[in-house]
């Protein structure tokens, strides 16, 4: 717009220099007025290309520059990935070498829960949270010093039986040191094809423990469920594990059961539950919080979102969700929304403390990775990360229950069940 506006004021003035011209009845021929004009035109255009020529090319440069820039870095990994390849002094993995890469890039990140899987890892991964796998019955994690460390371990599995036990530090697997490994490569020696058995050497407090545990396919049971009679009140109680695909559906199944028993309140127990689907979670809290209720929030860095219960379905009897350290990510969003939504209570100890969410994405090579892409907010808009859900009962698990793990002995749960019967 401004270079046409250009042209079209050269044409103005030519056009009142030819009326004072004629007016002034001066002595130029009406043909060399008509070529003065012509010419005046022709020098306005080619005037006007000039312009629009050098902006064009000035915009062109930038564009260029500003793209070498952030090509820059990518240049930068290319030239090294082809220096490998062309003068390393042996034969290189070339697929070995990307996915090194890639793993490079997540750690640089410093996020714990960011990382790389192979296509191996990544079956591994979709079948502990399909509710079934081939293994040893653990989740593992790692903590701040990089230290692998025992998250939770299945009930009824091959781990559980050979008596690897919460917090127990891997040192090695097979005889191979896990000391500066991630948790994906310590579960792909754990299921190495080549092992029938699993030798796993733990610290434990101050001791070092080497347990020699069977693998096989360990199916995951989600949820399991029974009911107590406290004080001439009967109170429901729902154990979930985690939270694989199928968890929402066997809870509404068996807590619609416990409900037919005319149960007057609920203990839903998370403790070493180290989460799982945000979907199963959800669906599961839908159930008990009122229409238009906050769930959870989830932030990043465009902004904060609200999510709210959408249902028709809810409940209005005393619950009482019952967490540990363990209880970490899901549970945690179970935990915090019934509390602050709900108005339940929480008994136990604080959580684990992990307040962001992680999607996974598919590689074109088999491989995945999973990567954190949000924070997750409580109905009230805290954020748990590195503190976790506060009790509002705290009851630490007494030493009897650990010498002795049965119903009757877990503390814990006994200071849930009264509490709910006592509302």
């Amino acid at each position: 717009m401004l270079y046409f506006y250009y042209a079209e004021g050269c044409v103005f003035k030519m056009n009142k220099k030819v009326n004072d011209a004629l007016n002034k009845r001066s002595d130029f021929k009406i043909y060399e007025l008509i070529l003065f004009g012509v010419l005046i035109m022709i020098a306005s255009i080619f005037l006007t290309f000039l312009v629009m020529h050098e902006i064009d090319v000035h915009n062109g440069s930038n564009s260029k520059s500003i793209s070498k820039s952030s090509d820059n870095y990518l240049s930068e990994l290319e030239e090294v990935y082809d220096l490998i390849n062309d003068s390393y002094y042996k034969d290189v993995d070339k697929k070995a070498l990307t996915e090194g890469a890639i793993d490079g890039m997540l750690e640089a990140l410093k996020d714990p829960h960011t990382m790389f899987f192979t296509k191996d890892e990544m079956e591994s991964f979709n079948e502990s949270m399909n509710g079934s796998y081939e293994g040893i019955g653990v989740e593992i994690s790692i903590d701040a010093e990089g230290n692998i460390f025992v998250f939770s371990v299945f009930k009824n599995s091959p781990a559980s039986e050979a008596g690897l036990k919460f917090n127990d530090i891997i040192l090695s697997v097979n005889g191979k040191s896990v000391k500066g490994m991630n948790t994906t490569q310590v579960t792909a020696l754990i299921k190495d094809d080549k092992h029938n058995k699993a030798k796993i050497r733990v610290k434990r407090n101050d001791t070092e423990l080497e347990f020699e545990v069977e693998k096989r396919v360990v199916t995951i049971e989600s949820v399991e469920s029974k009911s107590y009679n406290i004080n001439d009140k009967k109170i429901g109680y729902i154990l979930i594990n985690n939270f694989a695909n199928n968890t929402y559906e066997q809870f509404k199944e068996q807590l619609e059961s416990l409900e037919e028993d005319s149960i007057d309140g609920l203990v839903i127990d998370v403790r070493g539950n180290s989460g799982g689907y945000l979907h199963s979670v959800t669906n599961i809290l839908d159930m008990f919080l009122p229409k238009g209720a906050i769930i959870y929030q989830t932030s990043d860095k465009k902004g904060t979102i609200k999510y709210t219960d959408e249902t028709d379905e809810s409940r209005n009897y005393p619950i009482a969700v019952l967490a540990n350290e363990a209880s970490a990510s899901a549970s945690e969003i179970l935990a915090v929304s019934l509390k602050e939504a709900y108005g339940a209570d929480v008994v136990g100890t604080y959580t684990y403390g992990k307040g962001t969410v992680q999607v996974t994405k598919d590689l074109k090579t088999g491989g995945m990775i999973k990567y954190t892409t949000q924070k997750w907010l409580s109905p009230k808009g805290k954020w748990i990360n590195n503190v976790g859900v506060e009790p509002t009962l705290e009851v630490q698990l007494s030493e009897t229950y650990e010498q002795n793990p049965t119903a009757e002995n877990d503390n814990q749960l006994n200071a849930a069940l009264n509490l709910v019967a006592d509302k």
